[in-house]
């Protein structure tokens, strides 16, 4: 089975334990992820949905997922949200670069059991992990773009 189909499977019984309609335009959404990049706008999905589905039920439908499990919002330093799958993907942290607002991936597993032990010494009950670090990027250091 991949693990698309366990995102769908995943949806489907929070909807109905939510006592929510599984609805085709819901999972249109949740469809429609898997084609857009790893870090995606909500104007994205619905772009790619215009014809199927209004703004309302893309926002609506992002924030059910949200509660689901099934994509984070992650906050880039922008006026905007962006969003991110967590179904298929491994521990990651963000680079963000405040230049040009490129954001680099890097491996977070070391990172995310550095937490979590801290969390257990200190009787935290930890919910979630987001690793993110701001800075310039490579390329618009070798520009000169050097502004932090």
């Amino acid at each position: 089975m991949s693990r698309n189909v366990d995102a769908q499977q995943a949806f489907v019984s929070f909807l109905r334990e939510a006592g929510l309609n599984v609805t085709r335009n819901r999972l249109a959404v949740l469809r429609a992820l898997r084609e857009l990049p790893r870090h995606f706008e909500a104007a994205q999905v619905w772009m790619a949905l215009r014809s199927q589905v209004s703004p309302a039920t893309v926002y609506r439908t992002l924030e059910l997922l949200e509660r689901a499990g099934l994509v984070r919002k992650v906050e880039f330093g922008e006026a905007h949200a962006h969003y991110e799958r967590t179904f298929g993907r491994e521990d990651h942290g963000h680079l963000v670069c405040r230049v040009c607002g490129r954001v680099l991936e890097f491996p977070g597993a070391s990172a995310r059991r550095t937490v979590e032990e801290a969390a257990a010494k200190n009787g935290f009950a930890l919910s979630e992990v987001v690793i993110q670090g701001y800075g310039v990027c490579a390329d618009c250091r070798a520009t000169g773009a050097e502004r932090v």
